[in-house]
């Protein structure tokens, strides 16, 4: 009989372990949906056209990547000023290349109530471990994602040394 318990025991406490840390299973088609977004935006970037960058854009956009300095308040602004101001600057020609190499990982994160202007994000690999210099753990462009009437609008960009 105490056999039959430990071994009762020992079965669920490694049960347990195994589904213990192990990610939320990602909802395909949502992931395949936000990357083609994602390469929608990178497209109208590349051809400069704002005017439908805009109708894909919310209101505020997060851009840790144009202030040198933190900013007093946040890194919100408005996206008219960063499709105007920082856009260009941000998304260079070395940039461009490496995210058209679609190298990307995809997350919920609505679920964090400090980031209620993003749902999703987009995660693409710029460089690879290594690959700016040895021991250099690698960087990801990040895009937000805010899902608004079942469509993805872009909140925000930054980037993940």
């Amino acid at each position: 009989m105490k056999l039959t318990k430990y071994l009762s025991l020992f079965f669920l406490i490694g049960l347990h372990l195994a589904y213990y840390g192990q990610k939320k299973q990602v909802n395909q088609p949502l992931q395949i949906k936000a990357e083609v977004f994602t390469q929608k935006i990178i497209h109208l970037i590349t051809e400069k056209d704002y005017t439908a960058l805009n109708q894909l854009t919310t209101k505020k956009v997060y851009c840790s990547l144009c202030f040198d300095e933190a900013p007093e308040k946040s890194y919100f602004m408005g996206k008219d000023l960063f499709y105007k101001k920082h856009v260009s600057t941000i998304f260079n020609k070395e940039l461009l290349e490496r995210l058209n190499r679609n190298e990307t990982e995809f997350s919920y994160d609505g679920a964090d109530p400090g980031f209620k202007d993003r749902d999703y994000i987009v995660l693409y690999t710029t460089y690879r471990p290594n690959e700016f210099g040895d021991g250099h753990e690698g960087a990801q462009f990040v895009f937000w994602l805010k899902e608004e009437k079942g469509n993805f609008k872009l909140s925000g960009v930054e980037t993940i040394p």
